[in-house]
């Protein structure tokens, strides 16, 4: 009997056409551990045909986590430097799932914010 090797589509088709899982679609767990990589905006994931909304609350959260620490980075390394996060983006769709969490990231991002704009304005001209 002979065997026939398959290799796994190396191409998953994007999120937005997925209409429920498969072999080429990417997992929840590849979603929570590297979101801006599997989707394109956060709205794909509240979009998402399959996941479950406690799933694309954790998606969301592990995405402003990472986004969060960009701006922090960001704002401590190069303060002049400005940021491109999609922050503001995934707090308002983290809103639609737990509100109280965005409005933590949303003060927190309003702190980094605002020290930088303090520090780019003692930096010398």
């Amino acid at each position: 009997m002979e065997t026939v090797e398959t290799k796994p589509d190396t191409n998953p088709a994007p999120i937005s056409q997925v209409k429920s899982p498969g072999a080429s679609e990417r997992s929840f767990v590849e979603a929570l551990v590297d979101p801006v990589n599997i989707f394109a905006s956060p709205q794909e994931v509240v979009d998402h045909p399959w996941f479950s909304d406690e799933e694309k609350r954790t998606i969301l959260l592990s995405w402003a986590r990472d986004e969060l620490v960009i701006e922090q980075v960001a704002g401590r390394v190069m303060p002049e430097l400005q940021v491109k996060s999609r922050i503001d983006a995934v707090i308002e769709a983290l809103a639609l799932f737990d509100p109280p969490a965005a409005g933590e990231y949303l003060s927190a991002v309003q702190a980094i914010r605002g020290n930088r704009k303090r520090a780019r304005r003692s930096l010398p001209h």
